[in-house]
């Protein structure tokens, strides 16, 4: 019974990890600062935390991560879930070190999908 119990709880666990949590933080110093991009400008961006809007400044030598793969700062986009590993300020702002972006989806979100069906096109068989 205590088998199943464990077991149980574990598989619970696992599925619930979110998308952002798909990279192993550990190998990342510090305690990352998470949230939703709310705007992006040229230097840093806006991020939604649980806590309220913090200012992230992105430098030239910031690192940007989904997976273990590097990406580009052009990958970030407003909505996203991140996670932001830097050194907080005294003012609240937040100098970037490394963001790492949740992992790409490989099925189509419902938005996309609805779109193909606009304007009584019938669904297409396969898809």
């Amino acid at each position: 019974m205590y088998k199943s119990i464990l077991s149980a709880v574990l598989l619970a666990s696992l599925c619930s990890l979110s998308s952002v949590e798909a990279h192993d933080a550990s190998l990342h110093k510090g305690k990352p600062t998470t949230g939703e991009v709310v705007s992006i400008a040229e230097q840093d961006l806006k991020l939604k935390t649980a806590t309220g809007t913090t200012t992230v400044t992105l430098k030239d030598e910031t690192k940007f991560e989904r997976g273990d793969q590097t990406v580009t700062r052009e990958e970030l986009k407003p909505g996203q879930q991140i996670r932001v590993f830097g050194t907080k300020l005294p003012t609240g702002e937040l100098m970037a070190r490394e963001v790492l972006l949740p992992a790409k989806s490989s099925t189509p979100s419902h938005a996309s999908h609805a779109d193909q069906h606009k304007e009584g096109t019938p669904p297409q068989k396969g898809k």
